[in-house]
């Protein structure tokens, strides 16, 4: 008997194309009638240079994750290499967009739960309980290619997971494979 996917993870390197993947999978199945819900995170760039990350809701809602701390009006305690993390303004985007998992026929997309993500204890607890052995949620999340934090490896073990490295080479046709077993599952 074959498990009973619930949770479809991507990984891969910075920049290979994970959110644009997301992206293109929420379409495909918004489109076949599967309601998405969630958030992703999307680089903000001015003049070609990186300046920082937005978490952006699948309804469109947008805060910011982190900016570059020479472009913040006082530094944040929290940061990852040049970046400082705006847990406040990241929890009252993403937290709201992902709380409302009963909804049905929903799947809830987490992109990303990562390092800066994870600053925010309220956060980290959330998807504590997403990822609960006896959790009724289907989700679609991408997670750092290293290894990391234990919750974030009890993700990528996780007997109800499944997870795809998106690369160069197949980042372009991924979706279909990821497409199908979502399909199988819900």
């Amino acid at each position: 008997m074959e498990k009973n996917i619930k949770f479809f993870i991507i990984t891969g390197d910075p920049g290979v194309g994970k959110t644009t993947l997301v992206k293109k999978l929420c379409t495909l199945l918004n489109s076949k009638g599967v309601k998405t819900i969630g958030f992703l995170t999307e680089e903000v760039r001015r003049n070609r240079c990186r300046e920082g990350f937005d978490v952006v809701t699948l309804d469109g809602t947008r805060g910011r994750l982190a900016r570059d701390q020479n472009l913040l009006q006082s530094p944040s305690k929290y940061t990852v290499g040049k970046y400082g993390v705006l847990i406040q303004e990241f929890e009252n985007v993403a937290l709201p967009s992902i709380n409302n998992t009963k909804v049905l026929q929903s799947l809830v997309v987490i992109d990303e739960i990562g390092k800066m993500e994870f600053f925010s204890s309220n956060f980290k607890s959330r998807i504590k309980e997403i990822f609960a052995p006896d959790s009724k949620t289907y989700v679609l999340a991408t997670i750092p290619l290293r290894k990391s934090d234990p919750l974030i490896e009890s993700i990528r073990t996780n007997s109800m997971a499944k997870v795809w490295t998106v690369t160069r080479e197949n980042r372009n046709n991924i979706h279909e494979e990821i497409l199908g077993e979502i399909n199988l599952s819900m």
